[in-house]
C-alpha cells in the first residue's frame, strides 16, 4: 500500500472547483490522517479555506493568474523545496499539468485530458456528461493510494457578528449571479419569486463586487414596499459570505460558485440550471437539495460544457422559460419538510 507523508493539491480554477476539492481534503484526513496536505489555488481563493477546520491542510498555496508565467515560475521553485511524495493535479490543463512534473515529487497524478498526461506516473480517466460527480471524478485520483469512497466537501466558516435584521435560520439567501451570463436565471423571475414568498420572510441578495447590479436591480424593485429585502452583494469578504450562506434557512442559486460553498456547509439548496445540465457533474450535495430547469425540451441545451457570455441563439429559452413557481414550490416543499437546520 502507498504511504504518503506530504502531498499537494492543485486546483486553480474558478471557485467552485476550489470548493469542491475540499471532498479531497475529508478522504485524505479520515485515510491518511499522518498525511500533511497542501493545496495550490488560483489566488483570490485561498481565504475560503480558513473555514476548513482540520490541521491536516498544512498550507494553501497561491497562483496569480495576472502574472501568469513569473508566478509559475515562483512556484515552481518553491513547491520543489517542500519535497513532496506525490502530487495530485486536478486541473486538465497544460500549465498546471507542466508544474506538477516540475517540482520533482515522486510521483504525478492526473487525468487522461491533461497536455501533461503522457508524462504523469498515473493517468486516470476523466469521464464526463455522464452523471458522475465532480467529486466522484476527483476521488478517482487517489483510488490506487486510499480506495473508492466518496467524501462531501466541507466548510465550517468562523461565526461572524450579523445585523440585527439578519436572525440565524430565518432568512434566505438569493444569489442571482454567475461567471457566465447564460447561467443566470432572468431577473424578473427572482422578483417573480419573491413576489410569492410570505410578506415576513427575509431575503438577502449576496453575489461577488461584479454582481452588484443584478442585486441592485432585485432590490429596487421591492422599494417601498414592507418587505425585508438586505442587499449584501459586494460587501463582504469571501469567509463572511460563506458564514451568511451557512446561517440561511435555505439557499437559492445559479449553477456557480454559491452553490458549491452551500454544498459543503450542508445548507439546503435550490439549484438553478439554465445553459448546463446536472449530469456535467457539478450538482448540490447538500443533504436537502432541489434542482430547477426549465421543462422544454431543447435541442440547443446543453450549449457547450461550461456557460456563454449569451445564448448563441439569442432567445435564452433555457431561462426563460423556467417558472417563478417552481421556485415557490421548492421553498414550501422545504418548509413542510421538517428538514429546517438548528
Amino acid at each position: 500500500m502507498l504511504k504518503h507523508s506530504k502531498v499537494l493539491l492543485i486546483q486553480t480554477a474558478f471557485l467552485g472547483d476550489a470548493v469542491l476539492a475540499t471532498a479531497l481534503l475529508e478522504k485524505i484526513r479520515n485515510e491518511s490522517p499522518e498525511t500533511e496536505i497542501h493545496i495550490l489555488v488560483r489566488k483570490g481563493n485561498e481565504s475560503l479555506f480558513k473555514a476548513y477546520p482540520y490541521s491536516n491542510l498544512h498550507r494553501v498555496w497561491t497562483y496569480d493568474k495576472s502574472r501568469k508565467w513569473s508566478s509559475w515560475l515562483e512556484l515552481r521553485h518553491d513547491l520543489s523545496l517542500v519535497h513532496f511524495d506525490a502530487v495530485y493535479v486536478i486541473q486538465r490543463f497544460f500549465g498546471m499539468g507542466l508544474l506538477s512534473l516540475s517540482i520533482g515529487a515522486n510521483r504525478v497524478v492526473g487525468f487522461d485530458k491533461n497536455p501533461m498526461s503522457l508524462f504523469f506516473t498515473e493517468r486516470v480517466k476523466h469521464e464526463w456528461g455522464t452523471g458522475i460527480h465532480e467529486v466522484e471524478r476527483n476521488t478517482a485520483l487517489v483510488k490506487s493510494w486510499l480506495g473508492e469512497m466518496v467524501y462531501k466537501p466541507c466548510l465550517k466558516a468562523a461565526v461572524i457578528d450579523l445585523v440585527p435584521e439578519i436572525r440565524k435560520k430565518e432568512y434566505i439567501c438569493i444569489s442571482p449571479g454567475s461567471v457566465w451570463e447564460t447561467k443566470r436565471l432572468p431577473i424578473r423571475i427572482w422578483i417573480e419569486f419573491i413576489r410569492l414568498l410570505p410578506e415576513s420572510q427575509v431575503v438577502i441578495l449576496m453575489g461577488s463586487p461584479g454582481e452588484i447590479d443584478l442585486s441592485h436591480q432585485i432590490a429596487e424593485a421591492f422599494q417601498g414596499s414592507n418587505r425585508v429585502i438586505l442587499n449584501e452583494t459586494g460587501k463582504h469578504p469571501l469567509l463572511a459570505s460563506a458564514y451568511l450562506f451557512q446561517q440561511s434557512k435555505m439557499s437559492f442559486v445559479n449553477d456557480s460558485g454559491p452553490m458549491h460553498i452551500c454544498s459543503a456547509e450542508n445548507v439546503p439548496t435550490v439549484a438553478v440550471y439554465c445553459s448546463t445540465v446536472p449530469s456535467f457533474g457539478f450538482g448540490p450535495l447538500a443533504d436537502w437539495n432541489r434542482v430547477i430547469e426549465t421543462k422544454e425540451v431543447l435541442s440547443c441545451r446543453p450549449c457547450g460544457d461550461h456557460g456563454k457570455n449569451n445564448c448563441p441563439l439569442g432567445h435564452y429559452a433555457c431561462g426563460e422559460g423556467i417558472e417563478a413557481m417552481a421556485l415557490f414550490q421548492a421553498y414550501q416543499e422545504f418548509l413542510s419538510s421538517g428538514s429546517q437546520k438548528i
